[in-house]
């Protein structure tokens, strides 16, 4: 017998077993709330590692991405640890597609809890080489794609009047380097953007913030590096913990961000960078 209060004991018990039940070497949280998190670019990179941080904290998921076959890996991933994921083909950009994904994941499970609104493009050239075309895809990606899917997510949170949103901008918003005039405008005015859009929501118990993510090891930073190997060096070099974050380390961040100990959190950038923004 529990030498405490009956209830308190079974609680303890309770947790005991979710604790047990996390794979080892797998970091889950143990307060599974079942929420529904939609994520943009969801099939690679950060995107996939906080839907899959997410589905092993029992969050159902709702990937979307316009790379189909990752998008299903990531989705079979997912279900295969035994997590609740569906993939949605989705070009953020385009109004419609965005409109039928939100309505999809609504009608799914019934409601959307977070939105991490991550799917990005990149086009690094310098200000004399960038073309119009460049210039609006990022647009029409990192801006309007954001625009349009923190308006999707903000309608039903709206109406259950809670809800989080978490952009993921760029230290380029702040500091920038030669070639990124396109991508850091973009960026720049994502973070405007969440200001404003967090003093629009807050009446609806929606908080909207910022991730800032370092130079993160993924697919596309490798492959940067593979054109342009001096960059991996620079990086760590002006990077103060002196290497590249982990896919991991950015989705951990997001969950806080979304989680009940940020309750008094809106408005604002979180930068997970290893210092490199306080070196600038």
């Amino acid at each position: 017998m529990c030498g405490i209060d009956a209830a308190l004991c079974d609680s303890l018990i309770s947790l005991l077993s979710r604790l047990a039940s996390v794979p080892d070497g797998e970091e889950g949280n143990p307060t599974l709330s079942n929420r529904v998190v939609v994520i943009t670019g969801g099939a690679s990179g950060i995107g996939k590692a906080t839907a899959l941080l997410f589905a092993l904290d029992g969050e159902r998921v709702v990937i979307m991405d316009r790379n189909e076959k990752a998008g299903k890996e990531t989705e079979a991933e997912i279900r295969s640890r035994k997590g609740t994921a569906l993939f949605l083909k989705t070009d953020i950009g385009n109004a419609q597609d965005v409109e039928t994904g939100f309505t999809a994941a609504a009608e799914q499970f019934g409601r959307i809890d977070i939105l991490f609104s991550n799917a990005a493009v990149q086009i690094n050239k310098p200000i004399f080489e960038l073309t119009e075309e460049d210039w609006d895809t990022m647009v029409a990606v990192n801006l309007k794609g954001t625009f349009l899917c923190c308006k999707a997510a903000a309608a039903p949170m709206m109406k259950q009047r809670s809800g989080n949103i978490v952009i993921c901008s760029s230290g380029h918003a702040f500091n920038s380097y030669p070639g990124y005039a396109g991508y850091a405008a973009t960026k720049g005015g994502q973070v405007a953007f969440m200001r404003a859009a967090a003093i629009d929501l807050a009446p609806y118990g929606i908080r909207v913030n910022c991730m800032v993510p370092g130079a993160t090891d993924s697919d596309l930073i490798r492959y940067h590096f593979s054109k342009h190997p001096e960059d991996e060096k620079r990086l760590k070099q002006k990077t103060p913990l002196g290497r590249l974050a982990s896919p991991d380390e950015i989705a951990r961040g997001v969950r806080f961000l979304v989680s009940d100990e940020a309750s008094f959190i809106t408005g604002t950038c979180l930068a997970v960078d290893g210092g490199l923004m306080a070196r600038g």
